[in-house]
């Protein structure tokens, strides 16, 4: 055999190798994440709120270096002091549907004062609505000169900031 002809044995080599290498990190790629499975995420943890009567705002997101989120926004309950077996079904549920593995559930709860039943709201909602009603207790905003003033001369003791 001539110099030329294993050249040319090499080069295919190095060619098919190349095609083979191409083709299975295309074949072995994890799917980008879209828009449709976020989307699709979103809806079955709605539904699932739905199953218990739940009205609830639902978003999904993808953060980077954590992976999928879940914001949800449900109106204060009783139930939902528990949040954390709450998320352990959901997100066992959400894997079970869509195959996607949920790893955070941030939660938002509206202000309860602008709830018109706030009967289910517990004994914090009690305390803070008696203090909004004191005409000495004021809730505004101050500089933070002023705070640091107000820290100073003592007017404020450490517990009630």
């Amino acid at each position: 055999m001539d110099i030329n002809t294993i050249i040319m044995f090499l080069g295919i080599a190095v060619a098919i190798a190349g095609i083979v290498y191409i083709a299975g990190a295309k074949l072995f790629r994890k799917k980008p994440q879209g828009s449709g499975d976020l989307k699709r995420v979103a809806e079955v943890t709605s539904a699932y709120f739905r199953e218990s009567d739940v009205d609830a705002k639902v978003d999904c997101v993808i953060v980077e270096g954590k992976g999928l989120v879940a914001l949800i926004e449900v109106d204060p309950q009783v139930r939902f002091r528990s949040s954390y077996v709450i998320e352990q079904t959901l997100k066992e549920q959400i894997r079970r549907i869509t195959g996607r593995q949920l790893v955070e559930v941030f939660w938002r709860f509206p202000m309860v004062d602008k709830l018109t039943d706030a009967s289910h709201a517990g004994p914090a909602h009690a305390v803070s609505k008696a203090k909004t009603e004191d005409p000495h207790y004021d809730i505004g905003e101050v500089s933070w000169e002023e705070y640091e003033r107000a820290m100073r001369a003592g007017e404020v003791s450490q517990d009630n900031v």
